[in-house]
């Protein structure tokens, strides 16, 4: 979309933000990095996106913003400072863009939460595929930094009816090498991957998904799962489930097989994204690396 091809990308020298970066460019994109360490890629300016001057001055002049950059985890921080970090700068992305005119903001959003990742307490799905509809139930100071900064998206959207503001909920990120470790951890103990409800998506769509949020011409808030259409798994997703979370309330007809315990209708519906990449076609059917 011609529109919006002057972006801004947080976060573009990361795990995720570094195949963003390719993506755009490759299609055609202007793009600017923020960040705190330096790109290969592409420009960078350093800043501390919690400092809502330094936000203005590289949001101004933009057509769309690719909000990626953000504590990943709460396992380094103190918990006020991965809630704080996580909000304050998703807070001041999207007061920048809503005072600078930039009508499309793209945010970061992850299946933590959900609440399962990081959870202090033992908490049970209560349905199965897992749409947007389902309960947030994040208990860590990570999961509930995801849940406020939809919250945040919805109200600059009720401000400006006019921006489109997409919250993408990411499943856990895995880059084309390290598949191979990944599925030797997660077939050895099916537990290690129960934090992700053992979902995933690749880097490489997570780049799909941030261009097809830019492109797409919906306006006001929304919010959609971003995973790979299988888990990480050999053993059908039920049986896994039944071991793990016992206690799910209903079940869709026709979930089987190795399916994603996450729903994928609404981006495929409302984005056209279908992920491109399952771990088969990377390493093969049965082997692990």
């Amino acid at each position: 979309m011609e529109s919006h091809k002057n972006g801004l990308v947080t976060g573009g020298t990361g795990k995720a933000g570094k195949w963003v970066v390719a993506d755009l460019q490759e299609h055609g994109y202007e793009v600017t990095n923020v960040d705190l360490r330096p790109s290969d890629q592409v420009h960078t300016y350093r800043v501390v996106l919690c400092d809502l001057v330094q936000v203005f001055g590289v949001v101004e002049g933009k057509d769309a913003v690719v909000h990626l950059a953000a504590i990943p985890w709460p396992g380094e921080h103190s918990p006020e400072v991965v809630f704080r970090n996580n909000v304050m700068s998703t807070f001041n992305v999207l007061q920048a863009a809503c005072v600078l005119g930039v009508k499309k903001v793209v945010l970061a959003g992850s299946e933590s939460a959900l609440g399962f990742p990081f959870a202090f307490r033992p908490i049970t799905p209560v349905y199965l595929p897992i749409d947007e509809a389902h309960p947030l139930l994040a208990q860590d100071a990570y999961g509930v930094s995801k849940i406020v900064i939809e919250d945040l998206g919805r109200g600059y959207a009720r401000r400006d009816p006019a921006m489109s503001i997409i919250c993408l909920r990411f499943s856990y990120i895995v880059e084309p090498q390290d598949y191979a470790v990944e599925l030797r951890q997660a077939w050895a103990d099916p537990s290690h991957n129960t934090f992700n409800l053992w979902a995933y998506i690749d880097a490489r769509d997570v780049a799909l998904s941030c261009r097809l949020a830019v492109e797409s011409a919906q306006t006001g808030f929304d919010a959609f799962y971003i995973a790979a259409p299988d888990t990480l798994m050999r053993e059908p997703t039920r049986e896994l489930v039944e071991r793990f979370f016992p206690g799910v309330e209903r079940v869709a007809d026709g979930f089987e097989g190795r399916a994603s315990p996450l729903d994928l209708r609404h981006a495929k519906d409302a984005l056209g994204f279908t992920a491109q990449v399952t771990w088969r076609e990377v390493v093969g059917e049965d082997d692990g690396g």
